[in-house]
């Protein structure tokens, strides 16, 4: 049997949440926490150009109606009997957050299949495995809605929605970062986050060569960290990659497949591994550096009734950060 706090006497019966089918926002009736689950007021969720897959149904196992969302920041309202408070970090008013790892315990059906509901909503239940609690400190260098990124596109990059993240976060470590894209465009914000230099692919004729001519041996990249979701883009820069270089995909490539020389990687002992999202531990970690050093994202806000509008945004390549739908207090 759940428990709901005094504070949480007062809730509405029902909130709103935007599933599939159109993006419609409906009413989802409200029952009490169960047993290990975390219920939360959201503050804000941002939006990720993987919300896509739920939209079209492309994510295999999907569960319609659905609502999307994975980077969530938002407040405790009350929860389950089971649930341990964390010394008190998970009391009611406590300041958490929900990303893309969606709790565990480890044997349930829908556990392995990982089948959880997203939070594009007023309100969230949550398993308490997948709960981060965040310091009140961190509101002092970011709001809820500059927050909100962090529990994906922050944990997944530790120039656009994960790039600008990435960029500050290499430098704040001490890395020589240099940024690729098809233009020149991006050139100024990318070294006012920390930089080292920026290429202009358009302008440079091989790509390859200049980026090896970068490195300290001459032989390519320690990290290539691939955030385009384009697969002749991502094939191509796989050279440049140096000897034990790593080449991480982060983003999903769905024009094409993409072409890798084994020779390649065998010659050069190099590692090509794909990445969707940090876990609990490391978003507890990005949390934690993100306030420590100041990283921030950068976010354009929308409310709940312009979900759809801040769809298309991104869906369209408009944005050139983080959409963010953000909720009243």
């Amino acid at each position: 049997m759940s428990t709901i706090t005094e504070s949480a006497q007062s809730f509405p019966k029902t909130y709103k949440a935007g599933p599939n089918q159109g993006w419609k926002i409906i009413d989802v009736p409200v029952r009490p926490p169960g047993p290990h689950e975390v219920f939360i007021k959201i503050l804000a969720a941002g939006l990720c150009g993987s919300d896509h897959f739920v939209e079209d149904g492309s994510w295999p196992g999907l569960q319609y109606p659905l609502t999307a969302g994975h980077e969530n920041v938002g407040r405790v309202v009350s929860i389950g009997s089971e649930v341990s408070n964390h010394n008190g970090r998970l009391n009611p008013g406590g300041l958490v957050g929900v990303g893309w790892n969606g709790g565990y315990c480890g044997t349930c059906a829908t556990c392995r299949e990982g089948d959880f509901s997203g939070w594009h909503g007023e309100y969230m239940y949550a398993p308490e495995t997948a709960v981060i609690t965040i310091p009140e400190e961190a509101l002092t260098k970011a709001s809820y809605a500059e927050l909100a990124p962090l529990f994906c596109a922050g944990a997944t990059a530790l120039i656009g929605g994960l790039g600008h993240l990435a960029i500050q976060y290499a430098s704040k470590l001490g890395l020589r970062v240099y940024t690729l894209s098809s233009s020149s465009s991006k050139a100024g914000l990318a070294k006012s986050l920390g930089a080292t230099g920026h290429i202009d692919a358009s302008a440079t004729p091989d790509v390859v060569e200049h980026i090896r001519s970068l490195s300290a041996a001459g032989d390519g990249a320690k990290l290539i960290l691939c955030t385009a979701p384009y697969a002749k883009e991502i094939s191509s820069i796989l050279p440049a990659v140096g000897r034990n270089g790593t080449v991480t995909l982060v983003s999903a490539a769905t024009d094409g497949n993409i072409e890798v020389s084994n020779l390649l990687l065998n010659m050069k002992r190099a590692t090509l591994r794909g990445w969707s999202c940090g876990g609990g531990y490391e978003t507890d970690e990005c949390i934690r550096f993100s306030t420590l050093t100041g990283v921030k994202s950068m976010v354009k806000e929308f409310s709940l009734e312009q979900f759809t509008e801040a769809y298309q945004d991104l869906t369209n390549g408009r944005p050139q950060f983080r959409n963010v739908i953000v909720f009243p207090e």
